[in-house]
């Protein structure tokens, strides 16, 4: 996407046209496991997947010829260390990470939660309320215009998500529990929104690009895993509650992490004016307020 402009809009189109796939994965499972068994709704789900590879293929014939490249410059030929290792590549993968843990923690919460007043499978539900938080937080952050720096966003979202799990522990026997979890799914898709972005901010090669993105989508699956693994066996010797507070916990830290992001040379910071723009335009990479998502 080589208008950084409207860069925003699309990591945010992006984000929300999957999280509105889980909002109704969840729902049309619940239904058909009402009429059929868990078994063949599975199977159906198997037999999407040929249609949607076919999509894919004529959509990918569709697109121009990438462009040729060049070789590699002797600078970037140079091994540098791994990007986890340094400062900023830290700051921008582990709120990742911990909204994995919170998203992995969920699929045991959720089922452990809504067990004690309504039949187990109502929790597609709750798993849907979840990606609608997403949805509803990308909606809510793409089409608004921010001054505040990249850092202090990432702050703040990675915050709101320990707030969510506060709230989720403190409604997971009732059935405000679907409220709770849409709480926890709000800043899910600013968080990866603002992740990219920070890439595109931060990282200064297409290589680095690549290895940081890797970090995240990796970051991401392998804090999901181990959110419901430990989450598991947590749950299995205290409960829902306790396991919602060490994920708020965990959302915390992160937060802190996030804070810590050296400063961007050359931007503004949180207190000073931002640029003027034509009209209709993005400043500083966000999508104006009418734009289309």
């Amino acid at each position: 996407m080589p208008d950084k402009q409207h860069l925003q809009s699309i990591h945010a189109l992006d984000s929300i046209v999957e999280e509105l796939t889980f909002v109704a994965t969840p729902l049309l499972g619940t239904a058909a496991m009402a009429l059929i068994d868990a078994r063949w709704v599975t199977a159906l789900g198997a037999l999407l997947l040929l249609p949607a590879a076919l999509g894919l293929t004529s959509v990918l014939r569709g697109l121009p010829p990438a462009e040729e490249t060049t070789a590699p410059s002797t600078e970037a030929k140079v091994r540098h260390r791994s990007l986890i290792r340094t400062r900023n590549g830290q700051g921008i993968t582990v709120p990742v990470i911990a909204l994995g843990l919170c998203g992995g923690g969920l699929t045991v919460i959720i089922p452990a939660a809504t067990a004690d007043f309504a039949d187990v499978i109502s929790s597609g539900y709750s798993f849907a309320a979840f990606s609608l938080g997403g949805a509803v937080g990308g909606l809510a952050y793409g089409r608004r215009k921010w001054t505040a720096t990249l850092r202090a966003r990432y702050s703040i979202a990675t915050a709101a998500l320990a707030v969510g799990a506060i709230l989720l522990a403190a409604l997971s026997a009732s059935p405000l529990t679907i409220l709770a979890v849409f709480c926890v799914g709000l800043p899910m898709t600013p968080i990866f929104v603002i992740a990219y972005l920070l890439v595109d901010e931060r990282i200064d090669t297409p290589p680095r690009h690549a290895e940081a993105n890797a970090w995240l989508g990796s970051g991401y699956n392998l804090g999901s895993a181990s959110g419901a693994a430990l989450g598991g066996q947590l749950l299995a010797l205290t409960g829902p509650r306790l396991v919602a507070v060490t994920l708020a916990a965990v959302a915390a830290v992160a937060a802190a992490i996030a804070h810590r992001l050296p400063d961007a040379p050359g931007l503004p910071t949180d207190s000073a004016p931002a640029p003027e723009s034509e009209p209709g335009k993005a400043i500083d990479g966000i999508a104006p307020a009418s734009g289309d998502l």
